[in-house]
């Protein structure tokens, strides 16, 4: 039979006894620890891809604006190049709308002189965030960069986040940039 002292001596002795306690408290928080990490990994990589989208699209405009006016060819080269700035990841996903406006009349009205639009949709409200930007016969060249990012670790949570990015440059030599 079991006394009390016995049941007493025993939850003693269970006390005293610590030896797999590192191993239980390392089992339960080791789990922990390793979502932590991933996570850490995934927002750290989305940070990185953030970052080198605003350089593409700054990028880009900045090599437009350099023009007194611009070709298909010398287009398509600066759009290579804001897909080139976001190397070392893929870029499949990567898009790019670029838009020059040219401001018209008394009322410097923005209005959609040209566009160049490749990988993503064109940008609707590009002439509302475009407007107060410049004087009349003027421009600026408006760049939307898109990127769908793909999560490594966390992709159940989230498929992809979307992100996009839009640079502003007026011309270094002319007014308006203009398409050949």
């Amino acid at each position: 039979m079991i006394t009390t002292t016995t049941v007493k001596k025993l939850l003693r002795r269970f006390a005293r006894k610590t030896d797999g306690n590192v191993l239980m408290e390392a089992a339960m928080v080791f789990p922990i620890l390793v979502v932590m990490l991933m996570g850490t990994v995934d927002a750290g990589r989305a940070l990185l891809v953030n970052k080198k989208l605003v350089t593409a699209a700054h990028m880009t405009a900045d090599l437009i604006a350099r023009e007194n006016s611009i070709n298909d060819s010398r287009l398509a080269e600066y759009t290579e190049a804001g897909r080139l700035g976001l190397q070392p990841f893929p870029t499949g996903s990567y898009g790019i709308d670029i838009v020059g406006v040219r401001f018209e009349g008394p009322q410097e009205t923005p209005v959609i002189a040209w566009r160049e639009t490749s990988g993503m949709q064109p940008v609707a409200d590009v002439l509302s965030r475009a407007e107060g930007l410049g004087r009349q016969n003027e421009g600026v060249i408006v760049v939307t960069a898109a990127y769908s990012y793909q999560p490594r670790f966390f992709d159940i949570f989230k498929s992809s986040i979307e992100m996009r990015e839009t640079a502003f440059a007026r011309g270094r030599d002319t007014a308006f940039i203009a398409r050949e």
